[in-house]
C-alpha cells in the first residue's frame, strides 16, 4: 500500500467518494480499478471497525472526471435495481 501511495503522490490525489460502509468503499475501489483507475482508500482501518469515520476513495487528479462518471453509473444502476424490486 505504501508503494502505491508513493507512486500516486507524484500527482495530486482527489477524493471522489466517501462512505462509512467499508464494503461499499471496497466495491467502488474494485470497480474503478477494473476500469484501469488506480485508487487509494483513506481511513479504511479506522472506519471499518466503528462505522463512524468516513472511508475516502482517492484517485489521481487526471482520473477524477472518469471516476465520478463510473460512480454515477453505479448509483444509477443501483437505484434502478431498487425501483424494480419495489415494483414486484
Amino acid at each position: 500500500m505504501v508503494c502505491l501511495r508513493m507512486l500516486m503522490m507524484s500527482e495530486s490525489l482527489e477524493t471522489v467518494y466517501s462512505t462509512t460502509n467499508a464494503m461499499e468503499a471496497e466495491f467502488i475501489k474494485m470497480t474503478l480499478e477494473g476500469e484501469g483507475i488506480r485508487c487509494l482508500l483513506e481511513n479504511e482501518l479506522q472506519a471499518g471497525l466503528t462505522g463512524i469515520f468516513e472511508i475516502k476513495v482517492d484517485v489521481m487528479s487526471s482520473n477524477v472526471d472518469r471516476a465520478r462518471q463510473i460512480i454515477d453509473e453505479i448509483r444509477e444502476s443501483s437505484e434502478s435495481e431498487e425501483d424494480s424490486s419495489e415494483e414486484e
